[in-house]
């Protein structure tokens, strides 16, 4: 019987492959966006998004087999199939991409350019369980270190290139060139003091909004002709910040680098 008379009853397996794929998509995008806009927790929408992938896998593996039982029964059948089979590998593909980051980076959200003598927040407050979760408690590799001598080891390991910036600028000129940048990222300033020589600042990112509390130390260097500029970023939210306030120190400081006046 000519199907577009009577469309295969396959057709149906085949919309549920693609609700699968897309659905998988919008659901992501629901639990992204209803964590930003406080609809939800941020914890809540990860967990949105980590669900999205059960469902995707679950669209991919479908589509593969609607594919290979129902090839032949129509055009239709088919396109709406690969249509869910490419929209299940999108999402997957995405989320592999982030999994392979996070796995590339230690799971600490506590990032700083000074691991000795870190800058402490005056106005923000630091997330009460900052070092509660540190990874390699009960490890023979760490055996007798505390969770602040396990952070200092892997934030070492994996972040061993922030260092102290100095500066040939007094220090409330630095603070005044720090918060200048700190406006042009968009970040939300709490704190400005170039007398005191500190800046604190919050940082807004992705769908979810998630929201990393930053502060900015400036210190006289020897004999007072420089500037030591220390820097810290703490994610407020997640045991892994997937090396983002990483990322956001050494952009910011480039950016402070190239802002100062040269010679």
């Amino acid at each position: 019987m000519d199907e577009t008379v009577k469309p295969h009853g396959s057709i149906w397996l085949a919309r549920l492959c693609l609700l699968l794929g897309a659905g998988s998509i919008v659901m992501a995008l629901i639990g992204a966006i209803g964590a930003g806009q406080d609809w939800w927790g941020k914890l809540d929408g990860v967990s949105t998004v980590a669900a999205a992938l059960v469902v995707a896998l679950v669209g991919l593996v479908f589509s593969l087999i609607v594919l290979l039982l129902y090839r032949k029964k129509g055009k239709r059948i088919r396109d709406l199939t690969l249509m869910g089979l490419l929209c299940s590998l999108a999402y997957l593909g995405f989320m592999g991409y982030w999994i392979n980051v996070a796995r590339s980076v230690p799971q600490i959200h506590d990032i700083t350019t000074n691991l000795d003598n870190p800058p402490q927040f005056q106005v923000l407050k630091l997330r009460p369980d900052d070092f509660a979760d540190i990874p390699g408690r009960g490890e023979p590799k760490y055996a007798g270190m505390d969770a602040r001598e396990r952070w200092k080891v892997l934030h070492r390991g994996a972040y061993g290139d922030l260092k102290t910036v100095v500066l040939k600028l007094p220090v409330d000129r630095v603070v005044t060139l720090a918060e200048e940048v700190a406006r042009e990222r968009g970040w939300e300033i709490a704190l400005a003091k170039p007398e005191e020589g500190r800046l604190e600042a919050t940082d807004t990112v992705s769908l979810f909004k998630f929201k990393d509390d930053v502060v900015v130390r400036v210190q006289p260097g020897p004999g007072g002709l420089t500037s030591e500029v220390d820097v810290r970023s703490v994610s407020r939210v997640g045991k892994s910040d997937l090396g983002v306030n990483a990322k956001r120190i050494r952009s910011f400081l480039n950016d402070l680098q190239a802002a100062a006046p040269k010679g």
